[in-house]
């Protein structure tokens, strides 16, 4: 349960950063938590089974081992889930360590897996990532991408981006102006596309507009043509 509250903890604060860098508008990515089989695992394979195997002491071979792994110069377990500073499993394997000599003997880990086990026990140490979205990046700006398909029988997809939570209208007009319809709903950040049905409309060109509500004004994104073909 603690490990739970720490991952969700760290991960909320990525994007709270992730939300200021929004603001300041620069494009901001949230990443998938690191995955213990996939990214972690390999690290130990590689540089630390062969000595902390299955003879006893120390156990690298699996997550289960590890975490039941207790660093006895430490006083706690070899990993403190939420604090990499307080993991023997870190202090061993950073320069000048506080006991012994640096792990693994006869070479050292690179910059990028020990950046990698930190972030990993940070994130709560668990055994697996409890954000496995793939990477969603978060627009810095409002944008109109266009409608897929084009030309359409009789549903397309408006697309665009909002960099935060808005209400958006979409309205389709012939090409002399008259209004067709309209249609209103809201979105979270992120890519949307909407679906626009002109089943009740004859063959032609269309033209349509984007705008999002706020702060009390509508605000006009952009405009597009579609053509409809029966």
């Amino acid at each position: 349960m603690l490990n739970y509250y720490q991952s969700n903890a760290a991960s909320m604060k990525k994007q709270i950063l992730c939300l200021l860098a929004v603001v300041l508008g620069i494009p901001c990515t949230v990443s998938a938590q690191v995955d213990y089989e996939s990214d972690i695992q390999p690290i130990f394979n590689a540089s630390c089974t062969s000595c902390h195997g299955s003879n006893g002491g120390v156990n690298l071979t699996s997550y289960e081992q590890l975490m039941s792994s207790t660093g006895t110069n430490y006083g706690n377990d070899l990993v403190v889930a939420g604090d990499p500073d307080a993991s023997g499993l870190v202090d061993k394997i950073e320069p000048n360590p506080q006991f012994g000599s640096r792990m693994p003997q006869g070479g050292s880990l690179t910059d990028e897996q020990i950046t990698l086990i930190r972030t990993w026990i940070s994130e709560g140490a668990n055994e697996v990532a409890t954000a496995a979205e793939p990477d969603v990046e978060i627009p810095s700006a409002f944008r109109l991408m266009g409608n897929y398909p084009n030309p359409f029988n009789p549903t397309t997809n408006i697309e665009f981006v909002t960099p935060e939570a808005v209400q958006y209208t979409i309205s389709i007009y012939t090409v002399h102006g008259m209004l067709v319809g309209e249609q209103v709903g809201n979105v979270a950040t992120g890519k949307h596309s909407v679906p626009v049905n002109l089943t009740n409309s004859p063959t032609g060109m269309y033209i349509y507009r984007l705008s999002v509500l706020r702060n009390g004004v509508n605000e006009l994104l952009g405009t597009g043509r579609m053509t409809l073909i029966k």
